[in-house]
């Protein structure tokens, strides 16, 4: 590897050129216009989650309008919307705000260290096989929250034996034809539910193979009431009312879950009976669990439970055994056929884009740090991690944090700080440590959590995962006592 170093500095390094990278920039250059900055993504391309993943039907799980920014309506007829139309809007944004001199692409930061003598963070940068440093005064990770380099798939007895093609769909190869051949999806999530219907058209048949069910629910790809308003209003008011209205909506449906489960259930179970019938629904999908214990799952215009009523898939639900020569075996005895198996098993988690910080030269372990509002580390200075929701549409977090992070800056150039570290105050000795999410026990969550920081048991060293009290928490005051500024 080559050694050659190249310095220069900016204001602002924000790394990662996704949904939040770009979010950030937009908000920066609004309410921040005199600093400088760039955009280091790892890739070869912007885009994150939507251009990483490539397998078939690949779509949003939560409605653009809400996933989408509120600085940039979304205009599509598809309020679900696939990747390459989210793809087409990140593109469209990053033109329309001018971010193409900013972005710089294939960017490694493989470490970032803070001095103190400098104030300032020196991140090492490889590029093409070469090393450079990059100095600035804040950095803003927005590099996801799990790894790019592998997914997660369990020790499975007997894989080695398996005769056909395993694929994990973190890495959904080119080549792959599915047409005509047996597909088995192990998993129960977001992406096998997205991906059995997806395979059906084309496969002999798709067998969805899972431990246990999961929360699914049954929505119109297309806002009927969208439409209505958009040849009512102007674009924007339209866009405004309908982002609201699902905001709303979100955490309305959230609040009923928790309080009022037996009822929440009743009319999911209700529409997936409809379609397949009770005996499918009871046998399949019926948790075990309460709703939003884990993240629902969007079924659009109920795709998956039409693929398995005219009989181009199916479910099997139990312990798998062990793999076969010519599929899966279950604890059951039942064998399912598979030429192809699909690992739809989940992701591994990092923190902070598995970039290694420090602090004057030490390694910053951030399993031993308190989470400021869920975007700051106790004792580490001018560092914002972003994190959305789990629980609704991730960019409604993201834009709230934002819109704090800038006056944070702009309150730092006031009162002339170079530095500002969330501290902890004498009556916080004695916090309870809680997970960093909680409330929500989804595995990929649970096997990554001891790798994040310690939530407290009070503010600001809380990550509240419901909009409101997010929106309350972001909206005080950056001289709030626990913000110190040097």
């Amino acid at each position: 590897m080559g050694s050659t170093e190249i310095l220069e500095h900016r204001d602002v390094v924000i790394i990662g050129a996704g949904i939040s990278g770009i979010a950030a920039a937009v908000e920066l250059q609004r309410s921040c216009p005199s600093k400088s900055f760039v955009m280091l993504e790892m890739r070869d391309s912007i885009g994150g989650t939507w251009d990483l993943f490539k397998y078939p039907g690949i779509r949003s799980d939560s409605d653009m309008f809400t996933l989408g920014f509120g600085f940039k309506p979304w205009t599509a007829e598809k309020a679900i919307a696939n990747a390459s139309d989210i793809m087409v809007y990140l593109h469209e944004t990053i033109s329309e705000f001018d971010l193409e001199s900013k972005i710089r692409l294939n960017q490694h930061v493989i470490s970032a260290d803070w001095s103190d003598d400098d104030c300032r963070w020196t991140l090492v940068v490889e590029d093409s096989g070469e090393k450079r440093l990059l100095t600035c005064e804040f950095v803003y990770t927005a590099a996801g929250y799990y790894d790019y380099e592998s997914g997660f798939t369990p020790e499975f007895p007997g894989l080695e034996t398996f005769m056909g093609r395993v694929v994990h769909p973190q890495f959904w190869p080119s080549d792959l034809d599915y047409s005509g051949k047996r597909v088995a999806v192990i998993g129960s999530g977001a992406t096998a539910i997205t991906l059995v219907p997806a395979l059906a058209d084309r496969a002999e048949m798709v067998t969805m193979v899972q431990r246990s069910p999961s929360y699914v629910y049954i929505e119109s790809d297309v806002d009927e009431e969208a439409s209505k308003l958009r040849s009512e209003l102007d674009e924007v008011a339209a866009f405004e009312a309908i982002r609201n209205r699902n905001l709303a909506n979100q955490q309305a449906n959230y609040v009923e879950a928790r309080s009022n489960p037996e009822g929440f259930k009743a009319s999911l179970f209700e529409a997936i009976e409809s379609i397949v019938g009770r005996e499918v629904r009871e046998r399949h999908f019926t948790p075990a669990y309460e709703p939003w214990d884990q993240r629902l799952c969007l079924v659009p215009n109920g795709d998956l439970f039409h693929a398995i009523a005219d009989g181009d898939a199916q479910v099997v639900t139990g312990r798998i055994k062990s793999i076969a020569e010519h599929g899966i075996v279950m604890d059951s005895g039942e064998e399912v056929p598979a030429d192809v198996i699909v690992t739809a098993t989940g992701l591994e988690l990092v923190t902070l884009g598995g970039i290694n910080f420090s602090l004057n030269g030490t390694p910053i372990d951030f399993s031993e740090r308190w989470s400021y509002k869920g975007s700051m580390y106790s004792g580490v200075p001018n560092l914002i991690n972003a994190f959305g929701y789990i629980n609704s549409s991730w960019t409604l977090r993201i834009e709230l944090l934002n819109r704090f992070w800038c006056r944070l800056l702009n309150h730092m150039s006031e009162i002339g700080a170079a530095r500002v570290i969330p501290t902890l105050r004498a009556s916080d000795a004695d916090m309870a440590a809680l997970p960093w999410i909680s409330d929500v026990n989804s595995g990929y969550l649970m096997r990554g959590m001891s790798r994040f920081p310690r939530q407290g048991d009070r503010a600001p060293w809380i990550n509240p995962q419901v909009h409101e009290s997010t929106r309350q928490l972001f909206a005080e005051n950056p001289s709030d006592g626990v913000l110190v500024y040097s």
